[in-house]
């Protein structure tokens, strides 16, 4: 008999992806792909608020090799470019692999706003049977976070659009990266020294690149990026 895999990613949509689909009797196995350790500390409070309100364990996967997203930067001598981001690829969808079983079925926190994400999705990944309970209902993401009983993630409180990584090399709005400057000054200055160190240029304006320290601290441009930071692949851009 084919599993319902539920991969939740600490935000709001895939939590109520899991609550569905427990209440369709579907008897789902929820996956958390595990970089609690470069993610807001409030994330463990959300993780397990979670938890207790699905009533059941949510299953924690992680990489074999790689601690957590710097010693990926670090070892791989990657972090993010025309191929995506790397800590993406060894945190995420490299425990993937190792988890899933052909025949499972997956249930991803998609709403009825990302179509164009869906269709991706579908194209990059032939060979997994996905399954999209938000978007089927019409469920959007603002229905998400009202059936949500617990407090959100203090990522949003921050003005942060998305629950990922601190300084996720994937981001390349000003706007993103002074918020990162102004909340997390120690993940903002390693970002820089990394970044430096590899040779990558994290922000954009226009179609131009630029290192975290060519960055002006009162830049407030929005690049009204979707980061995109999951276990399939999309046909993204870094």
């Amino acid at each position: 008999m084919s599993r319902n895999i539920v991969w939740f990613s600490c935000g709001a949509a895939s939590a109520v992806v899991a609550k569905l689909a427990i209440e369709d009797g579907l008897n789902p196995m929820i996956i958390y792909c595990d970089t609690m350790s470069t993610e807001h500390p409030d994330n463990q409070r959300f993780f397990d608020d979670v938890q207790q309100w699905l009533g059941r364990e949510i299953i924690k996967i992680a990489s074999k090799k790689y601690r957590d997203i710097d010693h990926v930067f670090m070892e791989a001598r990657y972090m993010s470019g025309v191929n995506g981001a790397r800590c993406t690829t060894e945190m995420k969808k490299v425990p993937r692999f190792d988890f899933q079983l052909p025949d499972d079925i997956h249930h991803f926190g998609y709403t009825i706003e990302e179509y164009k994400r869906i269709v991706n999705m579908r194209i990059n990944n032939p060979e997994l049977y996905v399954r999209f309970i938000l978007a089927y209902r019409g469920i959007t993401k603002a229905e998400c976070l009202k059936m949500l009983p617990m407090k959100l993630p203090a990522m949003y409180d921050l003005g942060f659009v998305n629950n990922n990584c601190l300084g996720c090399v994937k981001a390349t709005s000003p706007k993103y990266w002074n918020l990162t400057r102004k909340h997390f000054p120690d993940v903002f200055a390693r970002r820089a020294e990394q970044s430096r160190e590899l040779g990558v240029k994290l922000w954009r304006k226009g179609k131009q690149r630029f290192s975290l320290d060519e960055l002006p601290p009162d830049d407030q441009t929005d690049n009204n990026e979707q980061i995109e930071c999951g276990v399939v692949c999309q046909n993204e851009q870094a």
